[in-house]
């Protein structure tokens, strides 16, 4: 935060600054900025990842998203995915759900499909 604070105070930002208004302009010291930090943090990001897949003992679910040593839960969201994707968690957290879904009722996976992708040659040679 103070590093934070020296940046934004040097003359290059003097045009773009206004008044400070978060953390108050008192708060200054190590202790306070502290635990400013502490009573505010949050995040706006979409927080996934954090219940592995698998059979290790560092895993939290199983393939068919079941809890180990819990019956009957299983975490059915972002969370049991390797790695964040690339946009909004929206649409694979609900396939995941939809998977899910078939893990409850006893459906079997969907076949594969090998769609054929055909394009046309545009090139100008």
């Amino acid at each position: 935060m103070k590093a934070m604070q020296d940046i934004l105070t040097q003359p290059a930002f003097n045009g773009f600054r206004g008044k400070r208004i978060t953390p108050a302009p008192e708060i200054t010291s190590d202790r306070e900025l502290a635990d400013y930090v502490r009573a505010t943090a949050d995040t706006d990001y979409h927080p996934s990842g954090t219940c592995k897949m698998g059979s290790d003992d560092q895993a939290v679910v199983d393939s068919q998203l079941r809890v180990h040593g819990i019956d009957g839960l299983r975490v059915v969201d972002a969370s049991v995915m390797p790695t964040i994707v690339s946009g909004n968690l929206n649409a694979p957290t609900q396939m995941i759900a939809e998977r899910a879904a078939d893990y409850l009722l006893g459906k079997p996976p969907l076949s594969p499909e090998h769609p054929h992708f055909h394009f046309e040659d545009h090139s100008t040679t």
